[in-house]
């Protein structure tokens, strides 16, 4: 949570806090019941067969069964299953890796007998775990919520970079905001030695782009087209070798640093998870990536804050 109280939004549903209670399919209903009971916070239970997810049924529905007329004397002493097939319940399975909105799109668009039934989320280890869906409904709008607030996070940048305050705090406030549109696991700022050597600023963040690194194809291609470089797996990619430096990385957006025509480094977003950057995040990925060059430039040459307005009028006003 930031300062301001606004909280950072995950990069995936897998990393909201979810509930992974399953037994097997013979397990007796009573130990289901007298666990949820006992536990009210999980959503409901996993039933499993082997290491396979055969079904899953929730908690409102397996109270609602039992509450019915002869519900205790028909299932409580049997195996779950049978409650299971009872009811007919669906089990929703999705990816771990899968974006907030997108999952919430998926939710919502169920029939509205199962619309809010917890969704079952699928890791990439084959484990699974159960997703209640008012977190995620409360993540979705922190989403919209961080969103929402762009224009005044802008604002605050903005003061920042026309005040003499510390390079370290305006790069603080950006990667802020990045995070709070943009969610990442690790960023970075490759920066050209020629602008290393004017910034007084030591930044955790800021690193510089010597050799060999300066020579790698892909830092040499954003720097000769001037155009974002995406890679969605970063295993399936070769080109990736020498960029190990980053570290864990399996999705990753590099961005050029720009003043003018003149390349003065890169905006890396990384993501430890095989969660793609969608394009409304690249694009505001590239707005911020022009907000880093104007703080940049603002201690190495003085830069003209007229620019960053004129520049913030132009894509948010």
């Amino acid at each position: 949570m930031l300062p301001t109280g606004q909280m950072y939004p995950p990069v995936s549903i897998g990393e909201l806090p979810s509930h992974e209670y399953q037994v097997s399919t013979d397990t007796i209903t009573e130990d289901v019941s007298s666990h949820l009971e006992s536990h009210p916070e999980i959503p409901g239970v996993i039933l499993v067969s082997g290491n396979k997810i055969h079904s899953m049924i929730p908690r409102n529905k397996i109270f609602e069964r039992l509450g019915h007329r002869y519900g205790v004397e028909l299932f409580i002493r049997k195996p779950i299953l049978e409650l299971q097939e009872s009811l007919e319940t669906t089990t929703f399975k999705i990816s771990s890796n899968t974006r907030v909105n997108d999952a919430a799109k998926v939710a919502i668009g169920r029939h509205a007998k199962n619309i809010y039934d917890p969704l079952v989320m699928e890791y990439d280890d084959d484990s699974f775990r159960q997703l209640d869906m008012h977190i995620l409904l409360m993540a979705q709008s922190l989403v919209a919520e961080n969103m929402n607030n762009i224009i005044s996070n802008l604002n605050r940048i903005e003061q920042s970079i026309k005040a003499d305050i510390p390079m370290d705090t305006s790069l603080d406030m950006i990667f802020d905001a990045i995070k709070l549109t943009i969610p990442y696991h690790r960023a970075a700022i490759l920066i050209r030695p020629n602008q290393w050597e004017k910034i007084s600023s030591h930044h955790e963040l800021l690193h510089l782009l010597s050799e060999p690194l300066n020579s790698h194809p892909l830092v040499r291609s954003i720097c000769d087209s001037r155009n974002h470089a995406y890679i969605e797996d970063t295993d399936k990619v070769p080109l990736w070798q020498g960029m190990e430096f980053i570290g864990k990385t399996k999705v990753w957006l590099g961005l050029p640093i720009l003043s003018g025509n003149h390349f003065d480094g890169i905006l890396s977003l990384s993501r430890t998870t095989n969660t793609p950057f969608s394009k409304n995040e690249t694009d505001m990925a590239k707005t911020f990536s022009e907000f880093l060059s104007i703080a940049i430039n603002k201690v190495a040459k003085n830069y003209e804050t007229d620019l960053f307005i004129n520049m913030v009028h132009r894509k948010f006003i």
